[in-house]
């Protein structure tokens, strides 16, 4: 009942607060449910049929259109100007392209089945993309949504840590989570791991610790998923966290801490799937994966500007060598070039590039200022592209192209530089953090 409760009180708050207050409350109630999945986490307490998620998409969508949106309160209670619309930069307009990109492989090459349903969750992803464009206006509303991410996703690992620990459930290796198989959710929860750890580092109030103990829960997950590939995208680019870090003495010593603690909580089976993992010649799931990239590039080379059609290459895997009709791809970048071509898998890479770019002006403006908004601005960074860059490393194993956390994360690496520009502009009159100026100058 206490689940029920807490989603009607959420759609409430999304709906409601969009009409009246803001259209970023239904942009982060959406935003929750489209990561936490609460219809696949509670099936067995919430109604089943309930679109929850589509009443505040709507709700979000109409305040967009009709322009709901309060005055700034400034300083005295004297009204400042409503912060304006941030203008959409090369990653936001790469990911339209590549949008439309895939609206134009569909048409040309022919719908299937299963591609009817990818056109139908495409459509969502990318409406939200530009209702939230429109929507977010500053670093704060960036930073709340990088929190609510890593929260939800900290919610799910504990939820998966529990089941494991109290009733000795591993379901999530075999059924995977909301949707996905264990590889899709062994990739959601690793996003969490970097996101929770700049969560940590950019905050300033107690509860901050709570993000840092989410993080061997998140790893401790991860593992349970027994996805291979998910671990090592996390292991390849730690790294980087420890560059990017302001922290790094105090990130040592929780990565060696971690690395002691996670495999004694690791039960048996998850200690003996993951010691094969240097055994990938011996492995079928390797094998498989080795056939279906080549497959892949075959596809893509016969149909090289449309694709096959979105999902479409499924149906030809077979002939291209793989073992059985029907399979995916098992990597991102291939099955895009074989669903949409290598326009469209150029597409998709430059959308990433031109948002890796934007982020790392952000990090660079802000590295070295204390000002809390500019604090924000550097752990925001840091860990859109902390996350980014675990799911760009896993997608090299997977195909998860309908995985909406991608999305969400490549919408607040094109918006983060375009608030920080916008709020200069706006203000170019007031006295302004110099970090953000050097954003709007690069």
């Amino acid at each position: 009942m206490k689940q029920l409760i807490f989603m009607i009180a959420l759609t409430l708050i999304g709906v409601v607060g969009s009409l009246t207050i803001s259209p970023f409350y239904g942009l982060a109630v959406y935003y929750l449910f489209a990561i936490l999945r609460p219809q696949f986490m509670w099936w067995w307490s919430l109604p089943a049929g309930v679109p929850w998620s589509l009443y505040v998409a709507w709700a979000t969508i109409a305040a967009t259109l009709l322009g709901v949106r309060p005055a700034r309160q400034g300083q005295g209670g004297v009204e400042s100007p409503i912060p304006e619309r941030p203008r959409w930069n090369s990653a936001h307009v790469l990911v339209l392209l590549f949008g439309v990109w895939i609206c134009v492989s569909f048409l040309v090459m022919g719908p299937s089945e299963l591609g009817t349903l990818y056109m139908v969750d495409y459509a969502k992803h990318f409406t939200m993309f530009i209702i939230a464009s429109l929507v977010i206006r500053s670093v704060r509303q960036v930073w709340i949504l990088v929190l609510i991410a890593a929260s939800a996703l900290g919610y799910i690992a504990y939820e998966v840590n529990y089941l494991y620990f109290v009733n000795g459930y591993l379901g999530i290796a075999r059924d995977g989570y909301g949707g996905t198989d264990n590889n899709g959710a062994g990739l959601l929860l690793a996003l969490g791991v970097p996101l929770c750890y700049f969560a940590w580092e950019g905050l300033r109030k107690w509860w901050r610790w709570l993000y840092l103990g989410l993080i061997p829960v998140l790893i401790h997950a991860v593992l349970m998923t027994y996805s291979r590939g998910a671990m090592v995208s996390l292991l390849v680019c730690s790294p980087l966290f420890f560059f990017r870090s302001r922290k790094r003495l105090h990130l040592a010593v929780i990565a060696v801490a971690v690395a002691a603690l996670v495999p004694f909580l690791a039960g048996k089976e998850i200690r003996a799937r993951f010691f094969t993992i240097e055994k990938s010649d011996e492995d079928a799931s390797a094998q498989s994966r080795f056939q279906s990239w080549e497959a892949g590039w075959r596809i893509a080379q016969d149909y090289p500007i449309f694709g096959a059609g979105v999902r479409k290459s499924m149906q030809l895997v077979h002939q291209y060598g793989m073992d059985m009709e029907n399979r995916a791809i098992h990597d991102q970048y291939l099955q895009i070039a074989a669903d949409n071509g290598f326009v469209g898998a150029g597409l998709y890479m430059a959308a990433l590039g031109a948002t890796w770019w934007g982020l790392r002006r952000v990090r660079r403006a802000t590295k070295s200022a204390g000002d809390p908004e500019s604090c924000e601005a550097y752990a925001a960074a840091c860990g859109i592209e902390g996350a980014l860059l675990v799911f760009c490393t896993a997608a090299i194993f997977l195909s998860c192209e309908m995985l909406e956390a991608q999305y969400i994360l490549i919408l607040l690496g094109a918006q983060l530089p375009a608030v920080t520009s916008a709020l200069v502009r706006q203000e170019a009159h007031a006295p302004e953090p110099e970090a953000l100026k050097a954003i709007a100058a690069d």
